[in-house]
């Protein structure tokens, strides 16, 4: 069932995620590393997860917060533009999968601009996180009660997630390992 403390594990293990994908991004730039499969991987998952089981999630309780007529205006101002926030995540997420693609299928790879698409992702997904525990999370329990959040639960896919769930994806392995080692 979805909680307020799972929604703040997954922040923890995206925050964990970004690190990797940050120290990686690092990595390449510095010609350290070459590991674009890896790098590939890590945006998969920080699209994947998200938009299928947690955006969802934090979706639902946010239409159940802007119903309640009691809540207060800059909360429903603030939600709003999460809910948009989300979309544009997506978006600058899949526009870096697709910067590695091109890095990986050419040999003349401007890697500035693949190192703004990164760097995008990384800064997005950092202040859209902070934003949410300050801003919004303190005020969750205040506005969802017992049922609310059952019926949160029952709108979602039953997806583990792929890395940090209770079976690692196939594919995924290589992201564990590095956060092991």
């Amino acid at each position: 069932m979805v909680t307020l403390e799972s929604l703040y594990r997954d922040h923890d293990n995206l925050r964990r995620i970004l690190y990797l994908l940050e120290q990686l991004f690092i990595d390449i730039y510095r010609g350290t590393s070459r590991d674009y499969a890896m790098l590939q991987r890590i945006l998969v998952y920080i699209q994947e997860y998200p938009e299928r089981v947690h955006h969802p999630a934090e979706d639902a309780m946010f239409a159940i917060i802007l119903n309640n007529l009691t809540c207060p205006k800059r909360l429903h101002r603030d939600i709003s533009s999460l809910l948009k926030d989300h979309s544009e995540i997506e978006n600058i997420t899949r526009e870096a999968i697709e910067a590695v693609e091109s890095v990986v299928v050419s040999t003349h790879t401007d890697i500035s601009e693949f190192g703004k698409n990164i760097s995008r992702v990384l800064d997005r997904q950092r202040r859209h996180i902070l934003f949410e525990e300050m801003h919004i999370y303190p005020y969750i329990t205040k506005y969802l009660e017992t049922g609310d959040w059952e019926k949160v639960s029952m709108l979602l896919p039953d997806i583990d997630d792929p890395v940090f769930g209770e079976r690692v994806k196939q594919g995924y392995e290589s992201i564990i390992e590095s956060l092991q080692g």
